[in-house]
């Protein structure tokens, strides 16, 4: 079994395919490894402790769904190589859809509402205790998030411009953030526990359901923040006039 492994690894190294796809233009330099770190990170948010503990602890859920909507989107999309999805997009005649699913204000506006929905206490507690109902919660933040992704990184490179505006990426990531600055800090200030299964949850790490549920608002409030310095860099992006866009 080693020896085979050996030699997987000999002929990976000896072919080199990934410097032979990247001189010819299909993919770009270090795609493969933004496009594993995206599977990671799904990985990471269904398949771990983190998983595990959704159920009794708020700010693992938080955890998880940041997971969900701010990592890995936006590193698949970064890693899937420009002229397959152009294939796949042309071979499924997806073009048009993808132009008006994708339309920003129509994006955001459907990033912003599911978030917001799947937060309602009713919602969020028929997610924890129906699995049907929190794979429909999981699926719609991912994909939301893969929408409202899409423009700002384009993965065809130019079949989707977020707009011909050079600081456009800055203002729709500058926008994004208060919509988990509010919410964040609704969970986090509040004095009451909004979702009972966690006030009923077995306690972990001596955190009171209140502590618990104030971590996830924080951990939300950061999610704002984070969004923020993404515009930021979007921003010094944009304003280098060095600096190629997209």
């Amino acid at each position: 079994m080693i020896r085979s492994w050996r030699r997987v690894l000999h002929q990976y190294r000896r072919r080199d395919w990934r410097e032979g796809l990247t001189e010819r233009g299909l993919i770009r330099r270090g795609q493969v490894w933004l496009f594993a770190a995206g599977l990671a990170a799904i990985a990471l948010a269904m398949f771990s402790p983190i998983a595990a503990l959704a159920d009794k602890l708020f700010v693992m859920h938080m955890l998880q769904h940041i997971l969900l909507i701010m990592v890995a989107p936006p590193l698949l999309l970064l890693g899937v190589p420009a002229p397959l999805i152009r294939l796949l997009i042309v071979e499924a005649r997806l073009k048009g859809v993808l132009t008006r699913l994708t339309d920003p204000l129509f994006a955001y506006a459907l990033f912003v509402v599911n978030l917001y929905l799947w937060h309602i206490p009713a919602a969020y507690e028929a997610a924890l205790h129906d699995e049907l109902v929190h794979a429909v919660e999981h699926a719609a933040f991912f994909y939301t998030a893969v929408l409202f992704s899409w423009r700002l990184i384009d993965p065809t490179r130019g079949w989707f411009p977020l707009w011909r505006w050079p600081p456009a990426k800055w203002i729709y990531l500058l926008v994004a953030a208060p919509p988990s600055y509010v919410l964040g800090s609704i969970l986090w200030v509040s004095n009451a526990v909004l979702y009972p299964t966690y006030a009923q949850a077995p306690r972990v790490w001596d955190l009171t359901a209140l502590q618990d549920q104030q971590m996830g608002g924080l951990l939300m409030w950061l999610q704002g923040w984070m969004v923020m310095m993404l515009s930021l860099i979007a921003f010094f992006r944009w304003y280098d006039p060095q600096t190629e866009q997209a």
